[in-house]
């Protein structure tokens, strides 16, 4: 009733919570006043709010997503859902264990013996490749979408050549032309090597690949996956940043051969431009 309402400066005060917190939590349906007056637009609360109010406020503090707030509030067990959530990021958080390890890593502090993901510059490969010839297409991507995002790619490659009466085999490479984050989209390529005579359709370019020297550094199953496969990328930069190495094009994977959990299943791979006399392709 309107004689137990509050203004929001008073219900701030007495939830902890900000005015600028309270009109978001408004904004996204989490704590809605029951008034707002039509004249000045103010906001009022009821003391009865304050334990949702204190809820929500408790579930900021463990970095819970507004999303999943309204979620936890919604569900009939709020104490199970808030379980159930809290397990899934302890998960995360052992399961971004090894970002932390690259980190170290890349600060030059040992992190443990034979850990996974680990490269280093022995690891990287050189050898001459032929010319080949790609059905590609272009995309901007982030890193949280760049795997569904060539698999979708390459699925549609595939169909393509397949319509086109083209041949080719498991093969499949990703181009970076910039770089791919969590803060920001970035340009990738994808392209399928192929053989025969076919014309481009829509987005998809046909284009060949020269012949080049490529350093790569092979990657096993374990290893191909965020994080661990950017020490492959930390590898293969070093390689480049030592003894007047230079790179002719953007660093690629390269997935050669059918997925297999057993032994390696891509190449972290970038094309050579010039080699110091004495160390060619090994």
């Amino acid at each position: 009733m309107a004689g137990d309402e509050v203004t929001i400066g008073e219900f701030a005060r007495r939830s902890g919570l900000s005015l600028k917190a309270l009109r978001l939590y408004d904004a996204r349906g989490l704590l809605e006043p029951v008034r707002v007056d039509p004249g000045s637009g103010y906001r009022y609360y009821v003391p009865e709010q304050l334990g949702r109010a204190r809820t929500i406020s408790l579930l900021r503090r463990l970095e819970m997503p507004l999303g999943a707030i309204a979620d936890v509030l919604a569900a009939p067990g709020q104490a199970a859902a808030i379980r159930s959530w809290w397990d899934g990021r302890r998960r995360e958080l052992v399961d971004r264990g090894p970002e932390l390890d690259l980190v170290v890593q890349s600060l030059g502090e040992p992190t443990g013996p034979a850990h996974p993901g680990l490269f280093g510059v022995d690891d990287v490969v050189v050898r001459p490749v032929g010319a080949r010839t790609v059905a590609s297409v272009r995309r901007h991507v982030a890193q949280e979408d760049l795997v569904a995002a060539f698999a979708s790619d390459v699925l549609e490659l595939r169909t393509f050549l397949d319509a086109a009466g083209a041949s080719y085999a498991t093969e499949f490479w990703v181009l970076f032309h910039g770089a791919v984050g969590h803060d920001g989209d970035g340009p990738i390529e994808t392209c399928v090597p192929y053989q025969g005579a076919i014309v481009p359709v829509g987005s998809i370019v046909l284009r060949q690949e020269p012949a080049q020297t490529m350093a790569y550094v092979p990657v096993t199953a374990a290893d191909c996956r965020y994080p661990r496969i950017i020490g492959a990328y930390v590898a293969l930069e070093t390689w480049f940043g030592t003894d007047g190495r230079r790179a002719a094009g953007p660093s690629r994977e390269i997935y050669p051969v059918p997925w297999s959990d057993e032994g390696v299943v891509a190449h972290v791979a970038q094309p050579v431009l010039t080699l110091p006399l004495g160390q060619g392709p090994r």
